[in-house]
């Protein structure tokens, strides 16, 4: 299921209609992908007044999560703006495996966290893949253009003598 037909049915569903709040705004879509873990989306609001997240788990189902506390490097949560997203998730994985091929061959993926979201420098698929030498790969793309913004290669484990 693409990230609008999550959004669609999220929005559709009784869990979400009994929830819905005036002053809350949609602010990040996530999704893990791995063969051990079942695809589900989660889709997060940010309330303002009361500075918390509520997410919405959205697969067979929709299950409304319990509000959790905002982690924000900024000062404002920003808003994601689902008309603006012309890159669907499959293309955006096409992308990023493209990259992680030519430029970190080395380097093989076991698992993808894919989170949809609006940062400082744009609204953006931000894919961080979880490699097999226990590094991570983070792959900006923009959500619009579907050009790669940014990516680099950081270490999991730093093991000092």
């Amino acid at each position: 299921m693409g990230f609008k037909q999550a959004l669609e049915k999220l929005h559709s569903s009784k869990e979400y209609n009994d929830w819905k709040k005036k002053n809350t705004y949609l602010t990040y879509c996530f999704i893990m992908i791995s063969p051990e873990v079942k695809q589900e989306w989660q889709i997060g609001y940010y309330d303002p007044d009361a500075d918390k997240i509520t997410a919405f788990s959205v697969s067979d189902d929709v299950v409304k999560n319990p509000d959790s506390e905002v982690f924000k490097k900024d000062k404002k949560v920003l808003e994601l703006e689902p008309s603006k997203v012309k890159i669907t998730l499959d293309k955006t994985l096409e992308k990023a495996k493209k990259l992680q091929k030519t430029v970190y061959s080395q380097h093989t993926p076991v698992k993808k966290v894919v989170i949809l979201q609006k940062l400082s420098l744009g609204q953006v698929w931000n894919v961080t893949y979880i490699t097999q030498t226990f590094k991570t790969l983070n792959i900006k793309i923009d959500a619009e253009s579907g050009e790669v913004i940014k990516h680099d290669l950081i270490e999991l484990f730093r093991f000092d003598k």
